[in-house]
């Protein structure tokens, strides 16, 4: 926080959520996933939270994964969500994974 000061980036004004969504779907349509490609833990903990498959420009899978509360190297849960646009998977994704709006890192994000 103390960089962002010294280079007049702090206080800032608050994001729009609309910049963060548009931010994330160009991202999110330049590779095949985001923000990693999920592999199979194999004896490795499980990496908790959501993945991004961009299957064409209009086929998006939103894949979350939690480990059991018992072993990280369980798999305990698993869900999908098909989307249709980028636009909709960066909204999924920044509410579900981010919990936007709201803080993103010391910067507010906003409606």
């Amino acid at each position: 926080m103390s960089d962002r000061i010294k280079m007049g980036l702090w206080p800032h004004p608050p994001l729009k959520l609309s910049e963060v969504i548009d931010c994330l779907a160009r991202a999110v349509d330049s590779k095949t996933w985001f923000p990693y490609e999920w592999e199979p833990a194999a004896g490795e903990p499980v990496r908790e939270g959501g993945i991004i498959e961009r299957q064409s420009s209009s086929s998006y899978i939103y894949r979350s994964y939690r480990h059991s509360a018992t072993d990280p190297k369980i798999l305990a849960e698993q869900s999908e969500e098909v989307f249709s646009s980028s636009q909709a998977v960066a909204l999924y994704y920044l509410k579900w994974d981010l919990h936007l709006p709201g803080d993103l890192d010391g910067w507010q994000v906003i409606e």
